[in-house]
């Protein structure tokens, strides 16, 4: 029995291996935004005097902002 519980056990810690790396990858492949001066968040704008370099104003912005990204590209791929 007890070998069966090392089995599965390690066929676990494989299958989790594989998928961090999957995500390493993706993040990896993945283009971040260039820095415009201002919040990239659409609904938002908010001008960044003092750090030009920032994205978005907080985790609100960006979370709406990729999800915005996300239905526009999903809108694309429909036409």
């Amino acid at each position: 029995m007890s070998d069966i519980i090392d089995q599965a056990q390690r066929f676990e810690e494989i299958n989790l291996a594989q998928s961090l790396q999957a995500q390493r990858l993706a993040a990896e492949a993945a283009t971040r935004p260039l820095a415009a001066g201002y919040c990239l968040n659409h609904a938002c704008l908010e001008p960044f005097d003092d750090d030009p370099q920032r994205l978005y104003c907080g985790p609100a912005c960006a979370e709406r902002h990729h999800r915005q990204t996300q239905r526009d590209r999903h809108a694309l791929r429909g036409k």
